[in-house]
């Protein structure tokens, strides 16, 4: 009868350490999570983004000479990516520096192409 007891009492602890250490963990888990998106959820983060790729866009549209028609802006955090082609160099170079004097942007990837002509 007493060995039952006993082992009755370590099944006990045994089940309360499980469960304290699931809590624990799933605690954790929330915690790590919410430091990771600085808490901010994805949805309030696709906003920002696409906010700050409105206000590339229409940055580069206010830039004199410069065609922004096949200019694509994808913004991801504060770094935003200039992709599609120009039909120069210093197009594509007026519109890098377009898109880093935003507020908000704080690196360019600029992956612009100079157009081929005819296309």
């Amino acid at each position: 009868m007493q060995t039952r007891a006993i082992i009755l009492t370590v099944a006990a602890a045994t089940a309360f350490t499980a469960t304290s250490l699931i809590g624990v963990g799933t605690a954790w888990a929330a915690d790590s999570s919410a430091a990771s998106t600085g808490g901010t959820s994805k949805k309030q983060m696709r906003a920002e983004n696409r906010a700050l790729s409105h206000a590339v866009r229409q940055s580069l549209t206010k830039v004199k000479g410069l065609n922004s028609s096949h200019i694509n802006v994808l913004a991801h955090g504060s770094t935003v990516t200039l992709a599609g082609t120009a039909p120069d160099q210093s197009q594509i170079d007026s519109a890098q520096a377009a898109a880093s004097k935003v507020a908000g942007v704080s690196h360019v990837n600029n992956e612009l192409t100079v157009s081929e002509p005819g296309n």
